[in-house]
């Protein structure tokens, strides 16, 4: 067997004609996999890593027959994130009959994007609305497209202060790594430790 990068636009999360050990853990279980207009058959068990990077998956696979994955291989990119995955089953109400299925979360991808960028330690404590604005300090445009989210902009910020149309001013402490949406909503992002944060990593990007 051997490990190979496979990039899919998405995966369906239905696992299909799962079977067992005699310990009733899942030995092989098939999802398929879309890349354009071709598809193919993954099979779950052989799947180690999912990354997302620019709107695409891509999967660390143990190829049983790499041949048959060859129009799927690709390069994992340098800023490509780590996605959780879980294999469960869905109980049907009527009936016995279960379905399995392949979860993959998207909740942390700006999270673990940040982490990986720059090196540091954070965690989301503010979602601003788009009616806020920054006052001490300013965006740096960006584009770059995870899995589920676009990152439109990010600044990197000591003690940032937002107004309001109201004329109001909400202000927070430490050190943030502000994200801007593709809707232009604000997503703050504390530096644990406040340690400092190296900007030059975006000339990467």
């Amino acid at each position: 067997m051997t490990d190979v990068i496979l990039r899919f636009d998405y995966i369906d999360d239905e696992i299909m004609w799962p079977e067992f050990d005699a310990d009733g853990r899942l030995r092989v279980g098939w999802v398929r996999a879309v890349s354009g207009i071709r598809r193919t058959l993954l099979n779950v068990v052989r799947i180690k890593r999912i990354y997302a990077y620019d709107g695409k998956l891509y999967v660390l696979y143990d190829a049983e027959d790499i041949q048959r994955y060859g129009q799927y291989l690709a390069y994992l990119p340098t800023h490509a994130i780590e996605l959780d995955y879980e294999i469960y089953y869905e109980r049907l109400r009527d009936g016995d009959c279960k379905i399995w299925r392949l979860s993959i979360g998207t909740l942390y991808e700006e999270e673990r994007f940040i982490q990986k960028l720059f090196g540091v330690e954070v965690e989301l404590e503010h979602i601003l609305p788009q009616d806020m604005w920054p006052v001490n300090f300013s965006i740096i445009p960006l584009d770059v497209t995870l899995y589920t989210k676009r990152i439109r902009g990010i600044a990197v910020v000591k003690n940032p202060q937002f107004g309001d149309r109201r004329g109001g001013k909400t202000a927070y402490e430490g050190r943030y790594v502000v994200l801007v949406d593709e809707y232009g909503g604000y997503a703050l992002y504390r530096v644990k430790n406040d340690v400092d944060v190296d900007l030059k990593k975006l000339s990467g990007l």
